[in-house]
């Protein structure tokens, strides 16, 4: 994403902020401005922008009129349309912009079915960059793409690589987005906010259901989804491998040695159904990435952290792959 790109994705955010807050975010430096990757809303705590180990502290105490009139605005005064978003924490709005939620969540048998009372937001800043993944995509395809892993913490810019790769990925291959939590290609109104090439896209619903429709409806080579969470997300993954689908997916971790550490990890590893591990490491707001593919360990390969040539995952082996 070029400077002019992201100060003008920095200006449709702003946007949608109340006046006294917009104001202040454009008391931001022109060349910051394409730095910073969200706006915090507390209400009765000060205003922040955030991005690239930068915070900048831009206003007094937020007001609870401040933040329900910044959901007017990304909602265009319908917030009873973007009630299924609002219960599950976040709210997708016009240029892909999201918002994160918190407030008070009212419970029925076990699951949150409402979120009012809203006390804090974080309103991130929509941005792609298209080519990212040039590299990385050819690397994972040399041999015909194979089921590809992304790894990284948090705020690492998995999604954003996921996105370029199916945006990619389509040009060559049939690539259905299961967009859970409309992040990925952010449809508003059935229009993706994003650039996402060829790929079609089935937006909320859980990942269980969703594949099965994708896989019976569009005939997915590929299908990309964010977020694998828990033992419900691994099993559904593994269900829907047996169709022969490829799979381009994301996951929290620090790095690929904790994907042993959790239980729903270990069973997708043991599966063997990921063929490649993409990890993003982030050291003062830049972001490297290395690729690691499974294949037989050789006589001269170690394996551990000290070394990085290799890794052993759940009795796999990973090599890493020079650029």
């Amino acid at each position: 994403m070029n400077c002019n790109e992201a100060n003008k994705q920095f200006m449709t955010a702003a946007g949608l902020l109340p006046e006294r807050l917009w104001r202040a975010a454009f008391s931001i430096a022109p060349e910051q401005r394409g730095l910073v990757e969200e706006f915090r809303l507390r209400v009765g705590r000060p205003f922040y922008a955030a991005g690239a180990g930068l915070h900048f502290r831009l206003a007094d105490c937020v007001t609870k009129d401040e933040l329900d009139e910044l959901l007017q605005r990304a909602t265009r005064s319908s917030v009873h349309t973007y009630l299924e978003q609002i219960r599950q924490g976040f709210l997708t709005s016009v240029s892909g912009h999201r918002l994160g939620l918190c407030g008070e969540a009212s419970a029925q048998q076990g699951a949150v079915f409402n979120l009012h009372s809203f006390s804090s937001c974080n309103l991130r800043i929509a941005r792609q960059f298209i080519g990212i993944s040039e590299d990385l995509r050819a690397r994972c395809c040399r041999q015909g793409f194979e089921s590809t892993l992304i790894v990284a913490p948090p705020g690492g810019g998995k999604t954003t690589l996921l996105r370029d790769m199916a945006r990619g990925l389509s040009q060559s291959l049939t690539v259905c987005i299961a967009d859970e939590r409309m992040e990925i290609a952010a449809c508003r109104d059935g229009e993706p906010q994003f650039d996402i090439g060829l790929c079609d896209v089935m937006s909320g619903g859980q990942k269980r259901e969703v594949l099965t429709m994708l896989l019976r409806s569009m005939s997915p080579q590929v299908i990309a989804l964010d977020e694998i969470t828990g033992e419900d997300d691994a099993r559904a993954l593994i269900a829907a491998s047996y169709t022969g689908c490829r799979f381009l997916t994301t996951l929290h971790a620090r790095n690929a040695a904790e994907l042993a550490l959790r239980p729903a990890y270990r069973t997708l590893l043991k599966q063997g159904i990921f063929r490649h591990i993409i990890e993003i490491t982030l050291d003062n707001g830049q972001r490297s990435y290395r690729l690691l593919t499974e294949g037989e360990m050789k006589d001269d390969q170690t394996v551990g952290n000290d070394s990085y040539r290799g890794l052993m995952l759940c009795g796999r082996f990973f090599h890493e792959q020079p650029a």
